[in-house]
């Protein structure tokens, strides 16, 4: 977690309650991988044997594993998740008016109005995201936990594979996940001053429109509002460009990854792997592996681009 955020949450008195979240959601990914694996190997060899009432009843136990774990995923997100994000979401806005109240007139001049809404709206809204969002802080702790803890197992059912699925694996995450998205931070930030300004422009078109038709000021304005306007499409393209060339390296990785391990399949039977059920079982583990990857990619890719909101609002919360 980023320390401006990890800054914010501690002053607003919720590191714990967050903390309580990330371990009560994190085994998650780990333990549907687990299910998965070891239900599709129970299958292939019951179908072996041609045993068809035993395929019946092993459906029926992974069915009720797969219904208990969904059901206590989901009455985790919704009697703590859920409430922790509204509790982040009204306290922090709460602190931002706070903070404004106990400014003098020439400290809440340094900022535009513009710049006070989109702090108190959309930037709060991004910090909040960072943290909970789908595809976020939250998704990549899971997905980092699904990634060690299969990484484990695969390492005990076959080095072989696993070493190979490593050297893929590590030289395009580094150049997804760090190099390619490197300026997206950047980017947010400039559109998120860029949508400042444009909120500043709008409040004379509601306010004074009539003064500005009467001096023929609507050019200026309209001009403005769109110079505006194409900025903030300006900074979002540049950084909409930079996210999915990140994902296609990704995917490029995770492809590569499956032709080898077509290449290796045949060869791997009778060396280290018995039949075909644990074939399977092992391709799901380093399936998870690389699942856990492409998904904490997309959190980072989506907290660069949050992390523009938590930085402005930790100006105004300790300035």
């Amino acid at each position: 977690m980023n320390h401006t955020v990890r800054k914010i949450i501690r002053d607003l008195g919720l590191k714990n309650e967050f903390a309580r979240v990330m371990v009560l959601r994190s085994p998650f990914d780990f333990l549907s991988a687990v299910l998965n694996a070891n239900m599709l190997e129970s299958f292939i060899r019951i179908m072996e044997r041609g045993e068809g009432e035993s395929l019946s009843n092993a459906f029926w136990k992974f069915l009720i594993f797969s219904m208990l774990l969904f059901g206590y995923n989901a009455t985790i997100w919704a009697t703590i998740s859920i409430n922790t994000d509204m509790m982040f979401h009204k306290r922090l806005r709460l602190r931002l008016m706070d903070s404004m109240l106990s400014r003098t007139e020439q400290e809440m001049d340094r900022l535009s109005a513009g710049d006070w809404i989109t702090r108190l709206n959309m930037d709060v809204d991004k910090t909040a995201d960072y943290i909970t969002c789908p595809l976020n802080f939250m998704h990549a702790m899971i997905a980092s936990v699904n990634l060690i803890l299969s990484s484990v197992i695969l390492v005990f059912l076959n080095p072989k594979l696993f070493t190979v699925t490593v050297l893929v694996m590590i030289p395009f995450f580094i150049l997804s996940s760090f190099v390619i998205i490197r300026k997206i931070p950047y980017y947010r930030r400039k559109s998120q001053e860029s949508q400042a300004e444009y909120t500043n422009w709008m409040e004379p078109i509601v306010e004074a429109g009539d003064a500005i038709t009467i001096f023929d000021g609507e050019e200026i304005v309209l001009r403005e509002v769109e110079e505006k306007s194409l900025n903030i499409m300006r900074q979002n393209v540049k950084t909409n460009k930079l996210t999915s060339l990140s994902s296609t390296v990704t995917i490029i990785s995770g492809n590569l990854g499956y032709v080898l391990l077509l290449l290796m399949g045949n060869s791997m039977i009778g060396k280290g792997v018995k039949d075909f059920a644990q074939l399977t079982k092992i391709t799901q583990y380093r399936g998870q592996m690389m699942m856990g990857v492409m998904c904490v990619n997309s959190c980072i890719n989506n907290m660069k681009s949050n992390l523009s909101g938590a930085e402005r609002v930790e100006e105004v919360i300790n300035e």
